[in-house]
């Protein structure tokens, strides 16, 4: 018999060179001249011993077949044993082979002491992609970016508590019903309006689609789900709104902070996150001398092209580079937010003023509205699709409707 086998081509990538030996430990000998016989298993080269449970004395052993000699009923009842647990092992490895998934010494050992390898976790998933996020700031990711998704952690976790009465559980226990439970928990048991509830569901698809392209889960749980949003109208400052904010005479430094802020907003369609991160080494000159800013978006990483109005060229004027060569000072984008509200009202503007307003006014009243082509507000917003950009074109032209309806009932009726 031979007691070293070989397996040849298993299934797929699994070419496994695999045996099972027996040896004796001699180092172990017990003080009735007993040694233990151990079981070592080698797969690929890795290799792991287990205990068998059994002892013999060296005399009974015959070491050339890694066997007991057959020289009594209680030595073959002992080698029945032996092959027992050789079979099992074999069992076990043709079980694993089956799964066309690599698998190590390691892995046969558990699967034949019936050890399941603990899964992960939902919260440990997403935990591991925002460490991933957190190491890719600022290049590829803004804090503003890692914080949807620490919320996102929160409502799984208060979802996992009151739906399954525990902390957490495996993420193989993520299914459609799960997404739709979840659905419902956002939008019935949480602050999230409908388009919140459908921007968390969305960042968990894209746990789960990581997680299913790494081998984690088998199947996508939001198969045949259709993420629901309501269409929003896009607000926008007008002509006459953005000039009594930009003649607001202030005295408090965080309101002219705000000011600043918004208005170089407008006047170039940064977002808060390109804005706040903006250094003085992304301002460029062409040939002609005039300024413009060419960068890469922080949300998308498309790169765009901002020529500087005016306005915005006379608040750099008044700028000095900061340490890491930044051209303004961190605010948070909250902070910012309420303090727009407070110059709306001294502006009189009845909107509700938020600093991403800014942007859909450069689209809008500063660039569409004065003949600026789609293609060229598309490269300067940095959009990935130009058909993004084409919403406020329509905005304009459902505004431009709307306004020469109200003139034909101010002149013919």
């Amino acid at each position: 018999m031979n007691n070293s086998k070989k397996i040849g081509p298993l299934i797929g990538p699994l070419l496994d060179t695999f045996s099972i030996i027996f040896l004796l430990k001699m180092k172990k000998k017990n003080n009735k001249n007993l040694i233990p016989i151990y079981s070592r298993v080698t797969i690929n080269g890795q290799r792991i011993e287990l205990s068998t449970k059994r002892w013999i004395r060296i005399s009974d052993w015959d070491k050339k077949k890694q066997r007991p000699k057959l020289i009594n009923s209680k030595l073959k009842t002992l080698n029945h044993y032996l092959e027992y647990i050789r079979n099992r092992f074999y069992t076990e490895h043709h079980r694993l082979s089956q799964t066309n998934k690599r698998f190590s010494a390691i892995d046969l050992k558990n699967a034949y002491l019936n050890i399941k390898e603990k899964g992960l976790t939902v919260l440990e998933v997403i935990a591991e992609h925002n460490k991933d996020m957190k190491n890719q700031i600022p290049e590829n990711y803004s804090e503003g970016t890692l914080k949807n998704y620490r919320t996102l952690i929160k409502h799984l976790s208060c979802f996992i508590k009151k739906s399954f009465k525990q902390d957490d559980i495996d993420i193989q226990q993520v299914d459609s019903p799960f997404i739709y439970k979840l659905e419902r928990h956002l939008l019935f048991n949480t602050l999230c309006n409908q388009n919140g509830a459908m921007k968390v569901m969305q960042r968990f698809k894209k746990i789960t689609t990581l997680s299913k392209r790494k081998g984690v889960i088998d199947n996508d749980p939001f198969e045949g789900y259709v993420f629901s949003f309501k269409r929003k109208e896009i607000e926008f400052l007008s002509q006459d709104e953005i000039n009594r904010f930009s003649n607001l005479e202030l005295s408090i430094e965080s309101e002219k902070k705000t000011k600043e802020l918004f208005l170089f907003a407008l006047y170039t369609g940064l977002s808060y996150a390109d804005i706040i991160s903006l250094k003085w080494h992304q301002i460029h000159k062409d040939e002609g001398g005039s300024k413009y800013i060419f960068n890469k978006r922080k949300k998308t990483g498309e790169t765009f092209i901002v020529p500087l109005l005016k306005p915005s060229i006379e608040i750099l004027k008044n700028k000095t580079e900061t340490d890491e060569g930044l051209i303004f000072e961190y605010i948070s984008n909250a902070f910012l937010n309420r303090l727009l509200k407070k110059l709306a009202i001294k502006a009189q503007i009845f909107k509700n003023l938020t600093f991403h307003i800014a942007r859909h006014s450069f689209a809008t009243t500063i660039t569409l509205n004065n003949d600026v082509p789609l293609i060229t507000v598309s490269k300067m917003l940095g959009h990935t699709n130009v058909r993004t950009t084409q919403i406020y074109a329509k905005v304009l032209q459902k505004k431009v409707s709307s306004d020469m309806e109200l003139l034909n009932k101010k002149l013919f009726e």
